[in-house]
Order: structure tokens, then C-alpha cells, then sequence
């Protein structure tokens, strides 16, 4: 019995001790099976966060990742850029409400007032960043202010007060982008206003002019009649041309300039017979392009001469420009003092010295930055400058172009500049070299060797580079831009294509191919002529096409700006960020006219991206541009920051101080992008001759001044900037962590070793 007893618990223990190695084989198997369970949930929400990100879902990113249970290293760095992300955006969103119950405010102030140019400017500001803008402008007091500026518009134009009619329209315009009779209205006003300003005491109008000849208009009208992107409304051109002449005839300050003008019998009789024309073209069913021209001729060649006499340079200038007014807005004639400096954008050099500048408030000629790897550059010349001689010639009131010309000439030769800096006159003598103009940017400048950096984030490898215009010489220094940083670590790119407003269709193509596979459409162009019609597809794969791109675009991204965001949006080939592109799918050849070195530039074609569309923005489109894929819209202060911090970065040598040319946080920028068609500041235009306000003769005293403060409280920092870096940062991140898990482990083995 004892043995049977001893025997049995030998064998229960046996039995005992394999059920618990069972068991226990059985726990870690079903830790395992939940382990990996957790695993792939875990990568399934890493992916999914990641995939949220790159579509701008950036709040539900944050809530996905808030259900990861582990993987908290990678999890923890995007939570906290998500986080700083956010904070920022809530900043942006209340500095808009304060910014617009501000606006409007101010706005109703104005109204009281009666002061409709300032309401309307105070109404745009706050339909800037309003949160639901189309609501806004629906509002009954900004309706009845709509209607109230109209009225007070119409009673400047019966006074012949034309900046006060065009200062209403220009602002009805802004609020009301997609109004034609509002844009109507502007061009109006806008051409009288131009003309008084064209004929005020000191103008030099005359040198724009220089060798305009009408065989030249004539011969455009051939080529257009031509080539054409399609056949073209002769009649409406020729109404058109008539009718500006006749508001050339009518503008008094035409009338104060030219003696012919002033007697009343050689006006009317001029007037009188250009309605006549007008009046027949009206009534007939058709007009082709040869009618056209024979009765341009005949205005130019008979009608003028044989009452105002006014110069042909004139009237053909201003008969062309009302009959190109029915063509697209990028169809023109470059006469010959303009050709030059188109050819310079668009080739990429020129001769020079190598200085930018600009006319200050002071009506002086004033450095805005020395040219990198220039002699202005290397002789010391530096922002801020103002240029008092050139040639021992005083500057004072000559034409900025005038100032190019006489410091721009052969190369070889020399020029001699005086400048005066901090009250002292510095003389310089320069040699005239070939000057190429960087249009590929970095985000900032070492201050030391003054050569751009465009690494944005070095620890993660992403670079930043900004194209400013698409010249000869881009493709292949963005592409030289890149070759080296990949040798110093390039992971990711932030393309940026804002305010950029293209230039050639070749370095469009070119630049595209860099990011593309072989044999992927890029762009197409069709026109009224077979040569129009081409294919624009990537010959090889492009040095670049594995890089993970972000690709930076605003409302001025233009041209081949939208070919290749486009290109690079329809393929998937890169996350598009910013704000919609202008709309410019055309195609314009340069034409050299034969009489003179006048040149017509024609729309010839259409562009077509590769998802088949053609997105060119006309007054009756209901789409145009390129939408980003994830967009961010900068209002007015975040878009003259972004202006300033970019002017900043440009410049060359010791930054100035404040100046009477160069903005600074304090000024209202004179870019018209970023500036719009307000500035916030009271107007200073005092009443006629300074009458006295106390006198019953000459109406109530004006009221009081209302001081409206308006500050630029915005950080000074680019919130497109900071999505995608965001975006590309998240995407770098995904691609070098498929699997959360496998971090993690690896993590782990690195924490346990000793």
C-alpha cells in the first residue's frame, strides 16, 4: 500500500507539473498572440495618423494618436508636433476673430461718417479675415454700403473727380473679385486717371514712346488676326481702340497738355469723326482684320492729322491698348523702351553693375540690394544707398528707367556712381559686366559668407528652396541646389513657388522632369495652329524623382508655377500646400515686329495639365488654378510678414536701417500683393484750396479726426511654411518607421544593454 501510495504521488506530481508547464507555455503563447495584436493595431494607427497628416486631417492625426497604447517614442515626437502645431493655429484663429470684430467696428465708424472710401477699406479688412466671407458680404449694412459708395462714385465722375471714382471701384473689386461691372468700372476710371498722371508737369512720358511706329501696330494686328489662341472679335477690337481715343480726346488733362487739344472746334471735330467710326462699326454685322486695320490707319494717318495733330507715338500707343482690351490680359505690345527689360527677366542676365532699386517716397533713387557676385556687390555698395550721380549727371527727377539705361551698358565699359550713406557722398566706378539674376533661393542667408542656406530642418533632413521665376539658367541651379545637399544628407524638400510668376515653358518642363518617372506627361498646349499643339512628357527619370516633396503655392503662382505643381499634384508626386494659383494656363510666344524693336507677345495656346484640364482663369470661370491638397490661407498682416521676412532674407552686405525706401514692420508695404488695395492709414488729401472750414459759404466744418489704430500683432512667421514642414516631416517619418513595433523593439535591445 505504502508503495502504490508513494507511486501514485509520483505520478500526480508528474501529472502536476506537466499541466503547469502546459499552462505556463499556454500564458506565454496567448501574451505573444496578444502582443502582436497590440503590435498591428498600434502600426495600423501609426499609418493611419501618418496618411491623416498628409491629407491636412491634423486634429484627427491627434485623436488617432491619442489611441495608440504603445509605441510611445515615435507617437510622442508626432503628438508633439501635431501639439505645437495646433497651438499655433488656435493663435491664428483668435488673432482673426479679434482682428475682424475690429475691422468691422471700424468699418460701421466710417459709415457714420459718410467717409465711404475708408469704410470700404476697413470692410476689406475685415472680409479678410472673416470666417465665413461670402456671409460676410451678404450682411444688409454692408450691402447699403456697397450701394451708398456707388452713388458717391457716380457723383466724382460727374465732377471729373477720377481718383475718387477709381478709389471706390478699385476697393468694390477687392471685395467683389468675380463683379465684371465693378472690374468694368475700375478700367474706366482707371484709364482717365492713368492719363492725368501720364500728362502731369514733369512726366516723361515721351521716353515710354520713344519709336512707337503704327507699321508695327499694323503688323500685330496680322499676327494676331494669325495666330491667335482663337479667332479673335475684330469688331469688339476696333470698337475697343475708337473708344479710347475718344476718352484720350475728353481727358482734360490731354486737353491741358497738347494745344490742339485745347481749341474746342479741332477737338470736336476729331471727336466727331472717330464716333462716326465708332458708330459704323457698331452697325455692322462682322469685322475681319484687314477692315480693322484700314480704319486704324486712317485714324492714325488722316483723322489725327488733319485736326489735333496730336504725335502718332500717342495715338498709336493708345489706339492699341484699347483694341487689345477684348484679347486675354497677356497678349501685348512691348514697344522698344520696354522690350529690354523683358528680355532681361526672361533670359536670366544682362550687363550691368548689379544693383536692384527702387524710387523711394523721397523721389530718390534708392539701393534696395547690391547683386550677389557683382561688382556692386564686391565694391561695396550697400542697401540703403541712395545713388545721387551717375556720370557726375544729378538724378533728380529722371525716370527709374532713365536711371537703368545710363547705368546699364556694354560690357567692358565703365560707369561712375556717387551714393550718399549715413549724410557722406561715397564716390564708386564700376566696371559693366555680365550680371546673372539668382531666381533659386534659399529660406535665409549666412550672415558671414552671405551665400544662401537652404537647409529648414537639418536634423531631418529637410532643405527649402524657393524659386522666384523660371529663366534659363533655374532648372539647372535648383538641380545643382540639390545634388549638393544630397551629399550632405537631403531627405525632404519644401519647394516653394509662392508669388512666383513663371516665365519659360522649357524650364517648366525641365524643372518638372527633375521630380517625374520616365515618360509622364508634364503639360500640353493646344492653339488654332497644329505647331501649337504639343506633348511635354519626361524623357528619362529624374535625378530627383525619389525625393519626398512639399510644393509651396500662392494666389500669385502663375504660368509654368502651375504647370509644375500641377504636374507634380496629378501625378501624386508631392503634397501641394497654400493657397489656390492665379489661373494662367496660356501660352504666349514673342513676337519681333519689323520696323522697330517692338515685339508683340501673343497668346498662341492653352495649357492642359495632365489630368486633361486646362485651368485658366477667364470672367466667366467657375474653376481656375491649382488647388492645393492641403490648403492654408494667409490673411493681410500674415501675407506683408511673410513679405518682409522674404525682402529681409534678400538682402545683400549690412542690413540698413529704416529708410524712406525699404519698408519695415512699422511701413505698408509697396508690393501690391501683399499690400492689396488697402493701407489702413487716414487720408491726408485736404479739402480743395484749403478753404476755411468756418465760413457758412463752403459748407459744415469737417469733423474730427478718428484715429483707428491698426497694428501688426501677427508673429512674424509663415504658417504655409510651418504645414509643410509639418507635412513632410510626418511623411519622412512613416517612411523610415513602416512598423511602430519594430522601433520599439529596437529601442528596447538599446535601453537594456548595459
Amino acid at each position: 500500500m505504502k508503495r502504490w501510495a508513494n507511486g501514485w504521488m509520483k505520478w500526480t506530481l508528474r501529472f502536476l507539473l506537466l499541466v503547469g508547464a502546459c499552462l505556463g507555455q499556454g500564458a506565454a503563447l496567448l501574451a505573444d498572440t496578444t502582443q502582436v495584436a497590440r503590435s498591428v493595431a498600434t502600426d495600423e494607427t501609426w499609418r493611419k495618423s501618418i496618411d491623416l497628416i498628409t491629407h491636412g486631417s491634423f486634429d484627427a492625426a491627434a485623436s488617432a494618436l491619442n489611441q495608440a497604447t504603445n509605441g510611445a517614442i515615435l507617437s510622442d515626437q508626432l503628438r508633439g508636433w501635431l501639439r505645437d502645431y495646433k497651438t499655433k493655429q488656435e493663435a491664428r484663429v483668435e488673432s482673426d476673430r479679434v482682428e475682424f470684430e475690429q475691422y468691422v467696428g471700424y468699418a460701421k465708424a466710417r459709415v457714420e461718417r459718410k467717409e465711404w472710401v475708408l469704410a470700404l477699406d476697413k470692410a476689406w479688412l475685415a472680409s479678410d479675415v472673416a470666417q465665413n466671407r461670402e456671409e460676410f458680404l451678404k450682411t444688409d449694412w454692408v450691402q447699403q454700403l456697397i450701394q451708398n459708395s456707388i452713388t458717391y462714385a457716380s457723383e466724382c465722375r460727374q465732377r471729373d473727380d477720377w481718383q475718387g471714382a477709381w478709389e471706390v471701384y478699385v476697393r468694390l473689386t477687392a471685395l467683389y473679385e468675380r463683379e465684371p461691372r465693378y472690374e468694368k468700372l475700375e478700367r474706366e476710371a482707371g484709364t482717365h486717371l492713368r492719363l492725368e498722371t501720364m500728362f502731369r508737369e514733369g512726366s516723361t512720358w515721351q521716353e515710354r514712346l520713344e519709336r512707337v511706329r503704327w507699321e508695327d501696330a499694323e503688323e500685330s494686328l496680322e499676327y494676331i488676326a494669325a495666330y491667335y489662341v482663337e479667332p479673335p472679335d475684330f469688331k469688339k477690337i476696333t470698337e475697343l481702340g475708337l473708344e479710347q481715343l475718344i476718352l484720350l480726346a475728353d481727358s482734360k488733362a490731354a486737353q491741358t497738355t497738347f494745344d490742339a487739344l485745347k481749341d474746342e472746334d479741332n477737338r470736336a471735330d476729331f471727336r466727331s469723326r472717330l464716333q462716326a467710326w465708332l458708330d459704323h462699326v457698331r452697325s455692322s454685322p462682322t469685322m475681319d482684320g484687314k477692315g480693322c486695320a484700314q480704319i486704324f490707319r486712317r485714324v492714325v494717318r488722316d483723322i489725327n492729322k488733319q485736326t489735333v495733330q496730336l504725335p502718332e507715338e500717342l495715338i498709336v500707343s493708345e489706339l492699341m491698348r484699347g483694341a487689345l482690351e477684348p484679347l486675354d490680359e497677356f497678349t501685348s505690345i512691348l514697344w522698344p523702351k520696354e522690350t529690354e527689360d523683358f528680355d532681361k527677366h526672361t533670359r536670366g542676365n544682362f550687363i550691368g553693375v548689379g544693383i536692384q532699386i527702387v524710387k523711394n517716397r523721397a523721389n530718390e533713387i534708392e539701393v534696395v540690394t547690391p547683386l550677389d557676385d557683382t561688382p556692386a556687390y564686391r565694391a561695396g555698395i550697400q542697401a540703403g544707398d541712395i545713388i545721387k550721380t551717375v556720370n557726375g549727371e544729378e538724378l533728380r527727377d529722371v525716370s527709374l528707367n532713365k536711371v537703368v539705361e545710363t547705368i546699364t551698358g556694354p560690357k567692358g565699359t565703365m560707369v561712375n556712381l556717387t551714393v550718399r550713406r549715413d549724410g557722406k557722398e561715397i564716390p564708386f566706378t564700376l566696371e559693366r559686366t555680365e550680371v546673372k539674376i539668382q531666381s533659386v533661393k534659399g529660406q535665409v542667408r549666412d550672415r558671414e559668407s552671405q551665400k544662401w542656406n537652404y537647409w529648414l530642418d537639418r536634423d531631418n533632413g529637410i532643405a527649402y528652396i524657393r524659386v522666384t521665376n523660371f529663366q534659363k539658367n533655374t532648372v539647372e541651379d535648383v538641380d545643382g541646389v540639390l545634388k549638393d545637399l544630397k551629399s550632405q544628407g537631403l531627405k525632404g524638400l519644401v519647394f516653394d513657388l509662392r508669388g512666383n510668376p513663371g516665365g519659360l515653358l522649357e524650364s517648366a518642363w525641365q524643372m518638372a522632369s527633375l521630380f517625374l518617372r520616365r515618360d509622364q506627361n508634364i503639360v500640353s498646349t493646344k492653339g488654332r495652329i497644329a505647331e501649337e499643339n504639343r506633348d511635354f512628357e519626361t524623357k528619362t527619370d529624374g535625378p530627383h524623382a525619389n525625393l519626398p516633396l512639399v510644393v509651396l503655392t500662392d494666389e500669385s503662382s502663375a504660368s509654368a508655377s502651375e504647370i509644375v505643381s500641377g504636374a507634380i499634384r496629378d501625378h501624386n508626386r508631392g503634397i501641394v500646400v497654400g493657397s489656390r494659383t492665379f489661373g494662367k494656363f496660356s501660352v504666349q510666344n514673342l513676337i519681333s515686329l519689323s520696323h522697330s524693336r517692338a515685339k508683340l507677345k501673343i497668346t498662341t495656346a492653352s495649357y492642359y495639365l495632365p489630368s486633361g484640364v486646362s485651368l485658366h482663369r477667364t470672367p466667366s470661370s467657375e474653376k481656375w488654378g491649382v488647388d492645393p491638397t492641403i490648403p492654408v490661407r494667409l490673411v493681410r498682416w500674415e501675407r506683408q510678414n511673410l513679405w518682409q521676412m522674404r525682402r529681409e532674407a534678400d538682402l545683400l552686405g549690412p542690413v540698413p536701417a529704416k529708410s524712406t525706401g525699404i519698408s519695415t514692420s512699422d511701413d505698408v508695404p509697396d508690393d501690391p500683393e501683399t499690400a492689396g488695395p488697402i493701407d489702413g492709414a487716414e487720408s491726408t488729401k485736404s479739402d480743395d484750396n484749403d478753404k476755411p472750414s468756418d465760413d457758412p459759404a463752403f459748407g459744415p466744418p469737417p469733423l474730427p479726426m478718428l484715429v483707428q489704430k491698426d497694428e501688426n500683432r501677427r508673429p512674424k512667421e509663415d504658417p504655409q511654411l510651418d504645414t509643410a514642414l509639418l507635412v513632410l516631416r510626418a511623411t519622412l517619418l512613416g517612411r523610415s518607421s513602416p512598423t511602430v513595433a519594430a522601433v520599439e523593439t529596437e529601442a528596447s535591445k538599446s535601453m537594456a544593454q548595459p
